[in-house]
């Protein structure tokens, strides 16, 4: 028999951090996610951003509406 993990019923469970949003130096949100991008996208759209009018800068930014959204763990600046 194989040592592989099908049929055990292990699932993976996704790790949350705690990230700060920031618009240039200024603090517009704290979001729990998954990875800074998904803490950035999460926060878009809750200004009602829609995902066609969000534009990746880095793995960790988004540009919308002019203005470049970036999220750094809670705490790191």
């Amino acid at each position: 028999m194989g040592m592989g993990m099908r049929g055990t019923g292990v699932t993976r469970i996704a790790t949350r951090t705690s990230y700060e949003v920031r618009c240039g130096k200024r603090l517009v949100s704290l979001q729990n996610a998954s990875t800074p991008g998904e803490a950035v996208i999460e926060y878009l759209r809750s200004m009602g951003c829609r995902d066609s009018e969000m534009t990746a800068v880095a793995a960790n930014a988004l540009n919308w509406g002019g203005a470049v959204y970036r999220a750094v763990p809670l705490g790191s600046e």
